[in-house]
């Protein structure tokens, strides 16, 4: 039995090192095939996790640091250049919680227009880039609420692998920073300042 284990051990580690090298050839071969003179669109679809902090101002009262997490769902169309540049625009569902709290949330979309640059890369192409962020956001504690809005920038980095020349998967991590002023509503939280990192999976479809 100790034979046929020691056996079949080195042959499952060959089967993986065959089956990843197989997957990075595809994906090499696909890369190759794509055109690097035509411009391809994308539209892409994501799940993303996000936690950070909040600053929160009260008036003229001392400001808050408050921990929140949560999730989104994000919906983004692009453009590919020379398999170089992307230049993406797109909306994200928002929806966190105060991590003391789960009455304390904020929901609503944000916005993002940025440009990545794209690394080509056998097992996955690596993309580092950036942009501008704009939201609106829905705050609620109990009786308590408030509508928010805001600006502020992203830097992004993320893998994209291709399975075929229309579908590809991708993933990403986000580092997201935005001022947001309330616009009306009850809240004693009269503006806030959050850094949070975002990370996401997501596929893309190219038309």
């Amino acid at each position: 039995m100790k034979s046929i284990l020691k056996l079949a051990l080195p042959v499952m580690v060959l089967g993986l090192l065959l089956s990843s090298t197989g997957f990075a050839q595809s994906h090499r071969y696909l890369n190759t095939m794509r055109s690097s003179t035509n411009s391809h669109i994308f539209v892409s679809q994501s799940v993303d996790g996000e936690f950070g902090e909040f600053m929160m101002e009260y008036g003229e009262g001392p400001k808050e640091t408050q921990k929140w997490k949560g999730y989104g769902l994000g919906t983004n169309v692009g453009i590919e250049l020379l398999k170089f540049v992307q230049f993406n625009l797109g909306h994200n569902f928002v929806n966190l919680q105060n991590t003391k709290g789960s009455l304390e949330s904020l929901r609503g979309s944000r916005l993002n227009l940025g440009t990545r640059f794209v690394f080509l890369s056998p097992i996955g192409n690596l993309e580092f880039g950036g942009g501008l962020l704009g939201s609106r956001l829905d705050y609620q504690k109990q009786l308590e609420h408030g509508s928010y809005y805001g600006s502020g920038m992203y830097y992004t980095v993320g893998m994209n692998y291709f399975i075929n020349s229309k579908v590809s998967f991708f993933g990403h991590a986000n580092m997201n920073e935005e001022h947001m002023i309330q616009n009306n509503g009850s809240a004693t939280i009269k503006a806030m300042d959050y850094e949070t990192t975002l990370f996401g999976l997501g596929f893309r479809i190219w038309l």
